[in-house]
């Protein structure tokens, strides 16, 4: 390898953070003004009607406060439906007694276990309305999440799909001090960033809004991904359909408390960021969809980066065992330092922008430089681990199966 390529691949190693972060920060500004409004929602006319799909499986633990925020919501036409994908455990019991005989509610409960994809597929199916929310089983909708979702995808009939915002709620110990951080740091602003475009890359599964007819036309949710939510994000934007963000729109989640439990879910994420790459980078490189080439190129980019971190490493270990007089410590510990900052002041920046709709993050603001430092390597060995080869391999044949564990301290 040349000096000058060495160089050059160092020099991407060292800046990307860097310049990711600044246009994430460039791109959630431009949407805090143009596109993220003050105001209570209001609605000229009668509120389209809205169904609420509530996947589970094996879920009695959590379900029951999640159907009570789900029907607490302040809309006037909502239809909340239980899909029950066979659980073993009293999931349906759970909800209907949480539901109290509310007209509005139904459990449709599966004999067997065929998956979350299918499961969803069968919501679409038989949902009331074309407009569809999806909310994960152990979440808290908050009151107004549905009638914000309902008042944006309504902004132009290109909106396939609208994702929401969610925020940590079990916030007990470090790792899910760094999960706040992410949501608001680095999640937050990537969606705000794609939504000036009208391409966010994910409507994840937690909380987001869809409209039936494009979910159809695009075929549903595939059963074999990984990720079926980012898969499906990308084939509606291949579609020509668009999709946006709501950072008004709030639901609280539980997340992963535990490093094994933290670990499997990084490892799902990365295998199914790297299968969808492996599906749909060949449609994406034609001329006609060069409207999502910079979401590509930053899932691309990402993954480059942790590959080329990662041998940037390994070659500073082999040179400093072979006895090298380069002072490699002394620009680990810079690099590392200045990562931080970057790291530090773009959570800052993230933090302020949501503090009206989250005044408590701010509490872990002072964990921010740890979080390049220790937990953000987690993802990056998942991504190594399971991204990598997704993206060659593909997807399997074999469908996905619910891999979600729950914390027995939580209550029903």
């Amino acid at each position: 390898m040349s000096d000058a390529v060495l160089a050059a691949l160092l020099l991407f190693v060292g800046l990307y953070p860097v310049v990711s972060a600044g246009l994430w920060i460039g791109g959630a500004l431009v949407f805090r003004f143009a596109d993220e409004p003050e105001n209570p929602v209001e609605q000229e006319g009668p509120w389209p009607g809205v169904t609420v799909l509530i996947p589970a499986f094996n879920e009695e633990l959590v379900v029951g406060s999640c159907v009570r925020a789900a029907l607490g919501s302040d809309y006037p036409a909502l239809e909340v439906l239980l899909l029950d994908d066979g659980s073993h455990d009293e999931t349906s019991a759970v909800a209907e007694a949480a539901a109290g005989g509310h007209p509005s509610f139904k459990v449709v409960a599966g004999e067997v276990n065929k998956g979350k994809a299918t499961c969803l597929n069968e919501g679409f199916r038989i949902a009331q309305h074309d407009l569809v929310v999806i909310i994960d089983a152990d979440t808290h909708l908050h009151p107004q999440a549905v009638r914000r979702l309902a008042a944006h995808i309504g902004r132009s009939p290109l909106l396939a799909a609208v994702a929401g915002r969610p925020h940590v709620t079990n916030r007990q110990n470090f790792l899910c001090a760094m999960q706040v951080l992410e949501a608001a740091s680095i999640i937050g602003l990537i969606r705000r960033t794609q939504a000036v475009a009208g391409r966010v890359g994910v409507v994840a599964g937690v909380l987001g809004i869809y409209r039936g007819q494009a979910v159809r036309e695009v075929g549903g949710f595939n059963a074999q991904m990984a990720t079926e939510d980012i898969d499906l994000t990308w084939r509606l934007l291949l579609g020509g359909w668009r999709t946006s963000y709501e950072s008004a729109a709030l639901v609280g989640m539980e997340v992963p408390s535990t490093l094994p439990a933290l670990w499997a879910q990084r490892r799902r994420w990365a295998r199914g960021q790297g299968e969808v790459l492996h599906a749909h980078l060949p449609d994406i490189r034609r001329w006609s969809q060069r409207g999502l080439w910079p979401m590509a190129v930053e899932a691309v980019a990402s993954l480059l980066w942790i590959v080329l971190l990662a041998a940037s490493a390994a070659l500073a270990a082999i040179a400093v065992a072979d006895g090298a007089s380069v002072p490699l410590l002394p620009l680990a510990l810079a690099w590392g330092v200045a990562t931080s900052v970057v790291a530090t002041l773009q959570l800052a920046f993230a933090l302020q922008m949501g503090y009206r709709h989250d005044s408590r993050a701010a509490l872990v603001f002072a964990l921010g430089p740890l979080f390049p430092l220790a937990y953000w390597w987690i993802s990056a060995l998942a991504a190594l681990r399971d991204e990598l080869p997704a993206l060659l391999r593909g997807p399997t044949e074999e469908r996905v199966a619910w891999d979600i564990p729950r914390d027995l301290t939580v209550s029903k």
